[in-house]
């Protein structure tokens, strides 16, 4: 028999700066909300760059009223610079599936699975960490320069530290160095246009990655606060 009641936990490990999320049975908005507050008491106990493991295997019904607590959640934990993201599913559940399609709707940020805690938990362990959340965003151009001549691309995902690109213009070898620019929708107080300089890092069929360097500490700051504010202008669609 199915327990549809509704139990969430959130709980830090501040030895190993991680989040553990757990929602299952049947979640509405109220649950959702609490799951918020417990989440916000937990967050200032760890440090930036903190993982999460989300368990949504035993989560039977996300109610379409909860979706906008849960991206309030995502906002939340990106702009308190969130690192990995280890999501435990479990195949063929329908709440699974509605978290899945719900992120690519709103496009955040990539995730890793996990069929267990225990894998996930692995998975973080044996992880080379990176400096940031790799972004999915819609609303960025970017062309880049290498040996005079400009190509572009799409931003496949993006952090502070690097990008992936795809259906380039101009194909590029590994370790070649290039000059990326990148172009948002113009904003008042926010940075709208950035240069960097990247290196090559990996080439496969028609996408390549890229790790930014000579890169400092306030231009980073200035490009994760403008993607940040990117991923909260998404906004839900049912």
């Amino acid at each position: 028999m199915v327990d549809c009641k509704p139990k969430i936990k959130a709980a830090a490990d501040i030895k190993r700066n991680r989040l553990y999320l757990t929602l299952a049975g049947n979640i509405d908005s109220t649950h959702m909300e609490k799951l918020y507050t417990d989440i916000r008491f937990c967050v200032a106990d760890l440090k930036n760059g903190f993982d999460v493991i989300k368990n949504i295997s035993q989560c039977n019904m996300l109610y379409i009223s909860s979706f906008p607590v849960y991206k309030k959640i995502i906002d939340f934990l990106i702009a308190n610079k969130v690192g990995e993201v280890v999501r435990v599913t479990r195949n063929g559940n329908v709440s699974c599936k509605q978290l899945l399609n719900f992120s690519e709707k709103i496009q955040c940020y990539k995730t890793i699975h996990a069929d267990d805690e225990i894998e996930a938990d692995e998975k973080l362990n044996n992880l080379i960490k990176r400096d940031g959340i790799r972004f999915k965003v819609g609303k960025v151009a970017m062309e880049y320069t290498h040996a005079g001549e400009i190509g572009s691309g799409g931003v496949l995902d993006i952090s502070t530290s690097g990008c992936a690109v795809n259906t380039p213009t101009l194909m590029v070898a590994v370790h070649a160095e290039i000059v990326i620019k990148l172009k948002f929708d113009q904003h008042e107080n926010m940075q709208s246009d950035l240069s960097v300089k990247a290196r090559v890092v990996r080439v496969d069929d028609d996408i390549f990655a890229v790790h930014f360097y000579d890169f400092d500490d306030l231009n980073q700051e200035q490009l994760y606060q403008r993607l940040a504010y990117e991923v909260r202008q998404n906004t839900p669609l049912f």
